[in-house]
């Protein structure tokens, strides 16, 4: 008889809950244990480049069974999982990413946007403010934090500074 499925992760990823979610930290192998995963982890890539996103899906998830904290392989879902327009899970991803590597330029400037589209803008500045501190000469750190700056209301818009001036565009 076969034994019950356990549950996936109700942020939508994929994963079974205790490989996401609920990932104890303690319980990730060492990096020697899966120096063997890192061909799947290629194959993947190579397979979502193809356009092949279930194969690379399948390997992905595979992986991550094994090894919930690589991040190739996280990345890999994370583009698959926006491409599929399930939000809830590419954002999971992306923050568990993020959370791995605080450092990962591009994740954390993804998940800044994300959270600026959102209105998430407390969180949204948080990551716009490392972006800029992992690359303070990134143009694209700089742009999100611009285009927040506005939301977050820390630059008050030139209309508001002299109405007077822009009185005939109204």
């Amino acid at each position: 008889m076969n034994a019950p499925t356990p549950a996936l992760c109700p942020c939508g990823s994929g994963l079974r809950a205790v490989r996401c979610c609920t990932l104890q930290r303690g319980s990730l192998p060492p990096p020697e244990a899966i120096r063997h995963l890192v061909p799947l982890v290629e194959r993947a890539m190579q397979a979502h480049r193809q356009g092949a996103d279930e194969t690379a899906e399948r390997l992905c998830l595979d992986v991550l069974e094994l090894a919930p904290d690589r991040p190739g392989a996280l990345s890999i879902l994370y583009e698959i999982r926006k491409a599929q327009g399930r939000h809830q899970a590419a954002e999971a991803l992306i923050r568990r990413i993020v959370a791995l590597d605080p450092n990962n330029l591009v994740a954390t400037n993804e998940l800044a946007l994300i959270l600026l589209g959102k209105g998430s803008l407390a969180d949204a500045e948080y990551h716009a403010r490392n972006a800029i501190r992992v690359a303070p000469e990134n143009p694209q750190a700089h742009n999100l934090m611009g285009r927040g700056s506005a939301s977050f209301r820390r630059i008050p818009l030139t209309a508001e500074i002299a109405p007077e001036t822009f009185a005939d565009w109204r």
